[in-house]
């Protein structure tokens, strides 16, 4: 009989007031906004769950316990980390429904989705991320940004490929200063789908001009003896300790780095260590006899790591060590090419300067250590 109660104050409910959309929980067909039971099949409806049904994004409300009204609007999607889409809404609590119906109505993108290039490029300098890069590259990303200002107040979620690459070409056409432009766009990307703003990033479709081949050479032997004065003399500079490590090593800078204490043994002069390539991954680097009193130091000192210093410090380091010694100012991977150089000087065979390297092939190898100096190849061809 309470049912059909039900159903009969449906009826009046229609006659004198007229339909209000509202679905059941259960048979999902509409109801009145006030009915206590589904006229259809039941079932009580709670206060607190009678939500109205709405278009999809346009937000929902619903009476809560003590008769006020529950508002509630979708500020946007994003993708989450299962890939699903997911949705960030925003509640509030009205004395009267009119007032519940307008918040979920009205659109509070812009407090959201408008977040420009500016703002984002705000947060990023005041990061910890950007306080771990070194002065010269934190410089070069600034000046990166400068060359940004056609697109710099635009809202982020609204910037295209198309408009990024238009911004780049415009800007640069080398390759370095047009590399720190993605750079720097990769880091806002970052951020942006931190704060479920983007999904993706779009910079990793950004091309940039062709990259300059790079020009590899070897510190000399004057060169490489005023290193070891450097460290081994009245002054003790420690820093070119880690030069000459890679210089006698092969390693790269994110390799020596890497380099755990558990995984240097001095007694059996190697260590395992690499990175980059299969090949190149934990790969039994030999410690010679030359470089270990240097190895040994750094071990003694370090805890964890063999290596215990601020990695980016390290560029602007080296860069005004060779400075201060008044060695050419070559990159740090001329420390790699200087060790495939010296093997290949010493007539080490191309199987095992491959396999010290971590050079999966012969050629990568060869392609390495082919600076040898005229004098060298007119010593060889003499040989005939």
């Amino acid at each position: 009989m309470q049912i059909c109660n039900e159903f009969f104050i449906y009826d009046l409910y229609i006659f004198f007031v007229g339909e209000e959309n509202m679905n059941c929980r259960k048979c999902k067909r509409e109801i009145p906004d006030d009915a206590v039971y589904c006229c259809y099949c039941g079932k009580k409806i709670s206060n607190e769950h009678k939500t109205r049904s709405r278009a999809n994004g346009t937000g929902s409300v619903w009476k809560t316990i003590d008769n006020r009204w529950k508002g509630q609007k979708v500020l946007y999607y994003y993708t989450g980390k299962d890939g699903k889409r997911k949705k960030k809404t925003s509640t509030r609590i009205f004395d009267r429904k009119t007032d519940a119906i307008q918040f979920a109505d009205s659109s509070e993108k812009s407090e959201t989705i408008s977040i420009t290039l500016n703002n984002l490029y705000g947060i990023f300098i005041q990061s910890k991320k950007y306080d771990r890069l070194s002065k010269s590259q934190q410089e070069k990303l600034g000046y990166a940004w400068n060359k940004m200002q056609p697109i710099q107040f635009e809202k982020f979620s609204d910037i295209t490929i198309d408009q990024m690459q238009e911004v780049i070409d415009n800007a640069t056409k080398t390759y370095y200063p047009a590399r720190d432009m993605k750079v720097l766009l990769s880091h806002l990307y970052t951020l942006a789908i931190q704060r479920q703003q983007e999904t993706i990033n779009k910079s990793e479709y950004i091309e940039l001009p062709d990259a300059p081949k790079a020009k590899r050479e070897a510190f000399t032997v004057q060169e490489r003896s005023i290193l070891w004065v450097d460290y081994a003399g009245k002054l003790h500079n420690e820093f070119t300790g880690y030069i000459l490590i890679m210089i006698y090593t092969g390693m790269r800078v994110g390799e020596l780095f890497g380099i755990e204490k558990k995984n240097v043994h001095l007694k059996k002069h190697y260590m395992i260590g690499g990175e980059k390539t299969a090949a190149g991954r934990d790969r039994e680097i030999p410690i010679s006899d030359v470089i270990y009193p240097i190895i040994k130091h750094f071990y003694d000192k370090g805890k964890t790591k063999l290596i215990h210093k601020n990695k980016w410090d390290f560029y602007d380091d080296y860069k005004s060590t060779l400075r201060r010694l008044g060695i050419r100012p070559l990159p740090p991977q001329t420390c790699r090419h200087t060790y495939f150089t010296m093997l290949a000087q010493n007539n080490v065979h191309p199987a095992l300067i491959a396999a010290m390297g971590g050079h999966a092939q012969y050629k990568t190898a060869i392609d390495n250590y082919n600076r040898l100096p005229l004098i060298d190849k007119i010593a060889a061809v003499n040989k005939i």
